[in-house]
Formats: C-alpha cells, sequence, structure tokens
C-alpha cells in the first residue's frame, strides 16, 4: 500500500506544529495545503499541482478517504473556511 496523501499531511503538521492551533489545517492556507501535496506527489511518483488546485486535492483527500477520518476531526466549517485537526500525535 503507498503512502496516502492524508498520511503527508498528518506528518507534515506533526513536524511543524508549534502550538495547539498548528495541529491544525484550514482550507484558506492554500500555500501550506500546496506543499503537503506536493511532498505527497514527490514521495508517489505522481505530478505535482499547482498553488490553484493542490490546496481542493488536499482537503477532498482529508474529507473523503478513510485514513484521513482516522488522522484528523473537523472541527469548524463556515463558507470559505473548513479546519480540520489532526486528531492524535500517536
Amino acid at each position: 500500500m503507498g503512502v496516502g496523501l492524508a498520511d503527508v499531511a498528518a506528518e507534515y503538521v506533526r513536524l511543524h506544529r508549534v502550538e495547539r492551533q498548528s495541529l491544525q489545517i484550514r482550507s484558506v492556507n492554500r500555500v501550506e495545503l500546496t506543499v503537503i501535496q506536493n511532498l505527497w506527489a514527490d514521495r508517489v511518483g505522481k505530478a505535482r499541482l499547482d498553488i490553484r488546485s493542490a490546496p481542493e486535492v488536499v482537503m477532498r483527500a482529508i474529507e473523503r478517504s478513510k485514513r484521513g477520518h482516522e488522522l484528523f476531526g473537523r472541527v469548524r466549517e463556515a463558507p470559505e473556511l473548513v479546519v480540520y485537526e489532526l486528531k492524535t500525535l500517536t
């Protein structure tokens, strides 16, 4: 089984956490989401996406995959913002 995009997102959040809020992935952080998608793409040999499409791909992977549901929980939703928080650091 390959590395899933949700797994790379969780790893990125763990490595870059500074405080509780940094355990979150926010749909408005387009640069961060693009970095996550590009890290995943490099690992699995897929195409890198740009800042226009990568953020939606990452958020969709968290929202729709079993692993995304295991790793993240939705903590906030507004018309222009969705926030997922890493459930555990183990």
